[in-house]
Parts: C-alpha cells; sequence; structure tokens
C-alpha cells in the first residue's frame, strides 16, 4: 500500500521539510533519498529512531562538536564504487587507493571524536576503524592521508628504485661532465634543459657547432637556432637502463596494487558497515539539527489511533510569516476514528489547519520531531489529501471531478487506519449539490475506522451525531470598524495576517458557519453601500 501519493505529499509541503534537513556524506544523501514512513505494526522501530535523535541532541547543540562532525563529514567521498572493483578482483588505481586510505583515516577521526566526547552509540551508527587496512596504506606509519608505493611494499621495488635513482645519478654526471667540456671548447653556457639558443648572426659560431661531436640541431626561427647535447654513446646506454628500470618498477608497482586491492576487498563488509554507518549517523545528525531548529519535540507514539497537537505550527508558513514580521498562532486539535469539521471564513486559517494535521502526522510517522508542545499518534496505513485545486489537464476533469477522484481513492480505503483531508468539500460545484455530497460523504465516513479532517463552507454539514465540529475562531473577537478606520490601503493584508486568530475551538455541531468574509471585505475597503446590502441579503 502507498502510504502517500506525490499529491499529498506536495500539498502538505513535505519537501519543503526534507529540503531543511542537512546531510552531508553521499551515504546520509542515500539514506535520506531512502526515507520512507514507518508503517502500521512498527511502532517499537519508530519510537527507537526518535530516541536517537533525542539521544543526539546534545552533541547537535554543541557548535564545536557540530563543526567537528562536519569538516570530517564534508571530506567523506563516495567510494562505494571502489569497493566493489576491489570486491570484483580489479586492480585499484593509486588515486583510488589515495581515497580509500583517506576514508579510513576519516573513520579513525570520527571514532575518536565519538570516544572523547561521549556521544552516544548505537548498533546501526557504529563507527569501526579498520586497523588492518590502515597499516597496510600506511605501512611506514606517517599518518599522512596521501598515499604512495612505499619502498617497504616490497624488496624487489626497493632494490629497483635504489639502482634507478643510481642510474639517473650516472646521467646527471655525464651531462654535467659533457657541459663542462662544451664550455672549455666552445665557450658556451647551455641551458638547464642542455639546450642553446645561437643568433644566426653568428654564422662562425653556427658553422663550428655544426661540425661538433657533441651538439646537434633541434629547431630553428627566422633569427636563432637551438642546439642540444648530443648524448654519449654511454649515456644512451644509461638512458636505456633507465627505461628497463622503469618498466620493472611499474610492473612490480602493479603487482603491489594488485595484492592491496584484494586486500580491499577481503574486508569490504568492514567498508561498507561503515559507509552504511556514517550514513546513518549523518542523517541523525540532521534531524536532530532541523529538531533543533525548529524548537520540535519527539512525538508520543501510541497504540490508538489517533491524533492529538498541542501548540502545533507549519514549519513553512511560520517561515513565510517571519520574513513578515508575524508569527504563526498555534494551533491544538485532537482527532479521533471517525469525522472531525473545520468551519470558519475565507482566509480564516482552515486550509492551514488542515495541512499542519497532515503534515506533523507525516513527520512523526517519518521518524522526525515535531513543531509542537506535545503530539501523540497512532500511527497510519496511508495519508491521502485533496487540497487545492484539483482540476486536472491530464485527464481533462475539472475541479470537481478532480476533487471527486482523489475523494473516491480516499473513501475506498476508508476501512483502513488511514488519514483522509479534504478541503472545502465540493467547492467545485453550485451550492446545493455540493451540500448535499457533502452531508452525505459526512456521514458515509463517520462511522469508519479512518481519521477524517475536513473543512467546508457550508452551515449544518457537521450537525450529525458522532461529528467533531471544530470551528476558527478568525476575527471574531476583533472591532471591525475600529479597526477599519486606522488602516492605509497598503496595510490591509498585514493587518489581517496580523489579528486573525487561526486557532481552533470545539463548537456545538450545529453552530453556523462565522460570516468573517464580510469583515474581510470591509477591511480590504469594498464600498460600505455593497457591503450593508450584503448583509440585508444574508439576514434575509
Amino acid at each position: 500500500m502507498i502510504f502517500m501519493d506525490e499529491v499529498t505529499q506536495e500539498s502538505l509541503d513535505f519537501q519543503y521539510i526534507l529540503n531543511k534537513i542537512s546531510t552531508l556524506t553521499p551515504y546520509g544523501m542515500m539514506y535520506k533519498g531512502r526515507l520512507k514512513a514507518f508503517e502500521l505494526g512498527r511502532e517499537r522501530e519508530l519510537m527507537e529512531e526518535l530516541d536517537k535523535i533525542e539521544a543526539y541532541l546534545p552533541s547537535v547543540n554543541n557548535k564545536e562538536i557540530r563543526r567537528e562532525f562536519n569538516n570530517i563529514f564534508a571530506h567523506i567521498k563516495d567510494l562505494r564504487t571502489s569497493t566493489r572493483r576491489a570486491m570484483e578482483g580489479f586492480i585499484l588505481t593509486e588515486v583510488e587507493l589515495f581515497e580509500i586510505k583517506n576514508f579510513l583515516f576519516l573513520i579513525r577521526d570520527l571514532s575518536e571524536l565519538i570516544k572523547k566526547n561521549n556521544i552516544p552509540i548505537f548498533d546501526d551508527t557504529e563507527i569501526k576503524p579498520i586497523e588492518f587496512l590502515e597499516k597496510l596504506l600506511d605501512p611506514e606509519n606517517t599518518g599522512i592521508s596521501t598515499f604512495y608505493i612505499y619502498d617497504t611494499y616490497s624488496d624487489e621495488l626497493k632494490q629497483i628504485r635504489e639502482k634507478k635513482r643510481e642510474v639517473d645519478k650516472e646521467i646527471k654526471l655525464k651531462k654535467k661532465e659533457l657541459k663542462n667540456t662544451i664550455k672549455e671548447e666552445l665557450n658556451l653556457d647551455l641551458r638547464p634543459d642542455s639546450s642553446v639558443v645561437i643568433s644566426k648572426d653568428k654564422k662562425e659560431l653556427i658553422e663550428k657547432i655544426q661540425n661538433y661531436s657533441h651538439l646537434t640541431y633541434v629547431s630553428e626561427t627566422y633569427m636563432n637556432i637551438k642546439f642540444a647535447i648530443k648524448p654519449t654513446e654511454k649515456m644512451n646506454q644509461l638512458e636505456r637502463e633507465v627505461l628497463i628500470l622503469k618498466d620493472k618498477e611499474e610492473r612490480e608497482e602493479l603487482r603491489i596494487r594488485e595484492n592491496l586491492s584484494k586486500e580491499i576487498g577481503k574486508r569490504r563488509r568492514e567498508i561498507f558497515r561503515n559507509m552504511a554507518s556514517i550514513g546513518k549517523l549523518d542523517l541523525i545528525l540532521g534531524k536532530a539539527k532541523y529538531a533543533l531548529d525548529i524548537n520540535g519535540v519527539k512525538p508520543d507514539i501510541v497504540e490508538e489511533h489517533k491524533i492529538e497537537i498541542i501548540d502545533g505550527i507549519h514549519p513553512k508558513v511560520a517561515d513565510f510569516l517571519k520574513e513578515k514580521e508575524l508569527s504563526f498562532t498555534p494551533i491544538s486539535i485532537f482527532l479521533k476514528e471517525g469525522v472531525a469539521c473545520i468551519t470558519g471564513a475565507n482566509m480564516g486559517g482552515k486550509t492551514i489547519s488542515l495541512k499542519l494535521v497532515g503534515l506533523l502526522s507525516v513527520m512523526a510517522q517519518y521518524g522526525l520531531f515535531v513543531p509542537a508542545k506535545r503530539m501523540k499518534l497512532g500511527l497510519n496505513q496511508f495519508i491521502k489529501s485533496s487540497i487545492g485545486d484539483m482540476q486536472s489537464t491530464d485527464s481533462g476533469l475539472s475541479t470537481f471531478g478532480g476533487e471527486i477522484k482523489i475523494v473516491g481513492e480516499a473513501i475506498s480505503k476508508s476501512n483502513e487506519k488511514g488519514l483522509i483531508l479534504i478541503d472545502e468539500l465540493a467547492r467545485g460545484t453550485n451550492p446545493e449539490e455540493g451540500y448535499a455530497i457533502s452531508k452525505a460523504i459526512v456521514d458515509y465516513l463517520k462511522d469508519k475506522t479512518s481519521i477524517t479532517l475536513l473543512t467546508t463552507h457550508y452551515d449544518n454539514v457537521a450537525n450529525l451525531d458522532n461529528v467533531v465540529h471544530l470551528q476558527v475562531v478568525g476575527l471574531s473577537q476583533i472591532n471591525i470598524f475600529d479597526l477599519a478606520k486606522e488602516m492605509d490601503s497598503h496595510e490591509k493584508m498585514e493587518i489581517i495576517n496580523k489579528y486573525m486568530d487561526y486557532s481552533l475551538r470545539v463548537v456545538e455541531k450545529d453552530t453556523a458557519v462565522p460570516k468573517d468574509a464580510l469583515n474581510i471585505a470591509r477591511i480590504m475597503g469594498l464600498d460600505e453601500e455593497i457591503l450593508e446590502l450584503a448583509e440585508k441579503y444574508l439576514d434575509n
């Protein structure tokens, strides 16, 4: 069963939350990409995940510790391909060996950081240094992460390199002797690259050089001619010897890299286990950091299928309001199996309440702390929402058709322990039929095992037994006439946001939908004569 479809995820702004959870390692990003909701029956696992986040909060809250973690995580590369190559018998390159050596040192640094600061260790986040591979890739115990095929790997390699150094030294000596001879015989100072450039004006010298046995023509321009040392037979012999030694060195280095690759392949499980631990630790720390950012609390996971939120906040809306120097009104709500209806005027925050319930439920079920003073949740088998314009250009459905399609899909699952969220039910059709359909759906869902929360602007939809009627407080506590007189035109939306009370209250089931629309229209400057006519028609 799909826990949450893409439409629901988008309407609840869950991707906004995921984007706020920071992971720095490729393994942390991998596990973040695999995040799934804890399904019904996995309550214990979910509680363990939330306990881990709680355990890491002090470490994340310590700026110095967090900085050290970030510094290590920032240098960790994705070495899964190199490790698999070693496992499959391929010979790793020197670059790959360097990266694995560096990774081993970073594992050591992580382990020491955790021990030094007494940071909690769990089975799936335990970092275990691989001492054998550390010593294998750093045989001279330099402690430096750069990789080199050391002489200590092979006596034969050591001998080849020593011989090569001797021959190189002899070649340099021969070149030096030859340069001195040229200096004495031709009074020419050769460049470091053993060449000399002669102006074409010096014809006598050029002719002399052309007949000279230790210099040879290289190239020329319209002004100069370049000559270089002509190696002696002994120098040529030494150069050939160097080439042979280099070939032997490369073959011996290849043999050593093959042995190192085999040893790395043998310990692939230890490497992969550390990669997994680093990824899970990175993700847990990211969750803990976000929990602190939103001042979140650990949701209480219960067996009973219900949702209780005390002073909940929708993070995305709260961030938006903060930019405008406004604050989010915390929302409290208590839901159980059956139906609860939210009524209130447009702009009264009904949709935000709906989204908040869905988002916090998703966050809790994904193993995240929630922005609230307290939350209790019985796990849902699915979450389905119909929020916003449901018009489908792909299938040619109207807003009403698209809405009914989604609501129908939710109703088909209503005998399961799910959460159904419906915003302004049947708003896309005429009021009479819209009211009838809304009330019929509420009547049908009120005895189901799913929790259904819906918003409506229709009166009497919630006046059924066993249906909870919630109402947005809205502008009911404000003197609209006094407020409207004090406002400049550019302040109106800000004033509405400032004084709108988005909190919910339980009311009698037959309580009428509040008429805040007229108040909002008055604040926004609609002509008073029109408003008086509207009030007249409303009274009639």
